[in-house]
């Protein structure tokens, strides 16, 4: 039974890696334009999150690593990671667009759905005392990782609707962080 609650605990943490998008540049990049200087700190906050994420994952490449302790080491990671994300989401601001005021409210809800789900999944790691509630847990983890990718595919369509003068599009155009982000 140590096997299918491991499956779909790394498919919970592979699909809020996989719905983040975002690649990795260690360049540190300044730039003029305050537009892309926020499109690359969105990004990167998300880059940042998603090779976090893929990395707690990682420690359950082998089912056996899967036990009480573990799941909630991995929720305690997951947790401290997704502060970290909603940290830089509540400090980026508005992007000096015409759009900025609801780009803003779009992230701010963003940060505030992976705080709650983060939370969530910290709370349900936390009351599991034997292995025969794993598959319980890992339910609710999985529905919490579909509504942290969800808030982040949400964000990420808000944030293209209201760019009605293509002003973000430009700077994540040109921003290498946000490639993944805009090709899905």
């Amino acid at each position: 039974m140590r096997g299918a609650p491991a499956v779909a605990l790394l498919s919970a943490l592979a699909l809020v890696a996989a719905g983040c998008g975002g690649s990795s540049n260690d360049d540190t990049t300044t730039t003029a334009d305050p537009t892309e200087a926020w499109a690359s700190d969105f990004c990167g906050a998300v880059t940042t999150w998603k090779t976090n994420l893929e990395s707690t994952k990682s420690q359950f490449s082998d089912a056996s690593n899967l036990s009480e302790d573990n799941l909630r080491s991995a929720a305690s990671d997951v947790k401290d990671s997704t502060q970290t994300l909603v940290d830089t989401l509540k400090g980026l601001g508005k992007p000096p667009t015409d759009s900025g005021q609801q780009v803003e409210d779009s992230v701010d809800q963003l940060a505030t759905t992976v705080d709650d789900e983060s939370t969530k999944i910290q709370d349900t790691a936390n009351g599991v005392s034997n292995l025969t509630e794993l598959p319980g847990a890992v339910s609710t983890i999985l529905s919490s990782a579909a509504a942290m990718t969800s808030a982040l595919s949400q964000t990420v369509q808000t944030i293209q609707d209201a760019d009605v003068n293509g002003e973000l599009k430009t700077a994540f155009d040109n921003t290498p962080d946000c490639a993944d982000l805009t090709s899905s």
